[in-house]
């Protein structure tokens, strides 16, 4: 393996062990806050709080004009071949965003009242998206300055503010607006609140690293420059979110609250499968740019092919504990009554699943100058999506929303592999295979030993995963790279990871 993969296989292992903190913890009290507001409020309130939360999710999307991908491809770019604008870059970025975020807050402030009527939710809904929508401006200043960090291949505020300030802040003021005041109402203040705390300490520390410089001046040829580049992932991230949120929408169109309710216990935790995914790829972008920038397009092949099966062997643990045990899960952090979602959180949890499996392929046709390329893959998936819920919803409900969701995604990543693999780029080889194929016996015999019981499901979904990474490492899945990625990681972090290198050794193949 290359000296110039070595290392950027050293700075993505540190960068996604600590974005896996981060993520980790933010997922945490992520779960806590959904679990106290079912369990306290009931699923009507709660589907009401998801159909606000959804619309105003939709209205931030768009006001970010794709910049979560497209800013930090184009930082990470600009450091590379034209380092003299990159200030004036962000700057302007920055600017178009707080424009376009107060013109959101506007429109969601007309149009609150009259959305129940097609989406359901009442006048419940209504009032929380009207707090939500003050917070709009201030998020997505945050959203961008986190994502600019990460374009100069910094981690650090990502993991401390995006991932725990954020949702540590804000569960902590969730907690005290519900056991003082005892009202829905005050969630989407405490958001609103946390927004306001958190912006100005991000801005301050990115300031003093030299980030954000003042003056600042808008410049209409960059200005253009981020909005072309863009607005292909704005489409795209807004194709995403119909991926996502349709079942939630269509949900509350055809069957009310109390469905969305219990449909978004399942969502939120199928969604936490691609955490591993999430956290390796918080630096991808820059670092798979680097080697764009550079032409070495077999360096990014590497890269890409390493991560991905890495994703996998990390994620396969939690896949076996949801798709083997949804409805212990669900009684333990939902309670009782959720338990009648464990068919949609076994569906989703297949779709995402697939998800990881496949890699960062959407990010690796961005990196690669794409971004259309991605739209594609997503607007395939958004199209299936939306006419299998209108087919199924009615006929299956959550189930049939479920269904629509992983179908969806499995198109979407279908599309954009192969789009990948036209251009040389395929984590999928015989190693690579062996894991799956591993993967999906030991998955096989958890869904023939299922259980009720948490405690005794805790036990076996360990038990499975050490079957699991036992027949993967006999199974001869593991390379040399393998082996250089776990010193790394140890020498990184001062770990003597020595035995494991040994053991490793033995049966790399």
């Amino acid at each position: 393996m290359g000296e110039e993969i070595v290392d950027e296989l050293g700075k993505a292992a540190r960068g996604g062990v600590l974005a896996l903190v981060g993520l980790l913890i933010s997922a945490v009290f992520g779960f806590l806050v959904r679990a106290m507001i079912g369990r306290v409020f009931g699923p009507g309130e709660y589907g009401s709080y998801n159909l606000a939360l959804t619309v105003f999710t939709i209205t931030l999307v768009v006001a970010m004009l794709g910049f979560p991908s497209g800013l930090q491809r184009q930082v990470a770019y600009f450091l590379h071949r034209e380092r003299e604008k990159v200030h004036e870059l962000v700057n302007t970025a920055l600017l178009l965003v707080l424009a376009t975020s107060l013109l959101g807050t506007i429109v969601l402030e007309l149009t609150r009242n009259y959305l129940p009527t097609y989406i359901g939710g009442g006048e419940l809904m209504s009032n929380l998206l009207g707090f939500l929508a003050l917070a709009l401006p201030l998020v997505a200043l945050f959203t961008t300055l986190v994502v600019t960090s990460q374009g100069f291949g910094r981690v650090r505020e990502f993991v401390l503010y995006n991932k725990i300030g954020f949702p540590a802040l804000y569960f902590t003021l969730v907690l005290i607006a519900v056991l003082l005041f005892k009202s829905i109402l005050y969630v989407p203040v405490a958001y609103a609140l946390t927004a306001a705390v958190m912006l100005p300490l991000l801005g301050r520390d990115l300031k003093r690293a030299g980030i954000i410089q003042p003056p600042f001046r808008f410049s209409p040829g960059l200005a253009k420059v981020l909005v072309m580049f863009s607005l292909p992932l704005m489409t795209s991230s807004i194709v995403y979110f119909i991926l996502n949120w349709t079942d939630t929408l269509m949900l509350g169109h055809y069957l009310g609250d109390r469905i969305v309710g219990l449909y978004n216990a399942a969502g939120p935790l199928a969604r936490f499968i691609p955490v591993f995914l999430a956290s390796f790829t918080v630096l991808y972008n820059p670092i798979a740019t680097g080697f764009f920038a550079r032409g070495d397009m077999e360096g990014l092949r590497k890269f890409y092919v390493i991560i991905t099966k890495w994703v996998v062997l990390l994620t396969s643990p939690l896949f076996l504990f949801l798709v083997a045990y949804p409805a212990p899960v669900l009684k333990l952090l939902f309670g009782e009554k959720y338990v009648e979602a464990w068919k949609p959180l076994m569906i989703l949890s297949a779709g995402f699943m697939f998800h990881s499996i496949v890699g960062p392929n959407g990010l690796t046709l961005i990196t690669m100058g794409k971004p259309t390329e991605n739209m594609k893959g997503d607007l395939l998936g958004a199209t299936l999506n939306v006419l299998l819920n209108y087919l199924l919803i009615p006929a299956y409900g959550m189930v049939g929303a479920a269904i629509a969701t992983a179908s969806s995604y499995f198109l979407a990543n279908v599309y954009k592999s192969l789009r990948l693999a036209s251009m040389g780029i395929n984590p999928i080889n015989g190693r690579y295979m062996r894991i799956l194929l591993i993967g999906t016996t030991v998955t096989v015999a958890a869904l023939l030993l299922r259980t009720e019981s948490v405690i005794l499901a805790l036990l076996l979904a360990v038990a499975e995963s050490l079957a699991f990474y036992v027949a993967v490492l006999v199974g001869g899945a593991f390379e040399r790279e393998d082996i250089e990625l776990i010193r790394l990681a140890g020498r990184k972090f001062g770990l003597d990871l020595r035995r494991l290198e040994r053991l490793l050794s033995r049966f790399a193949r």
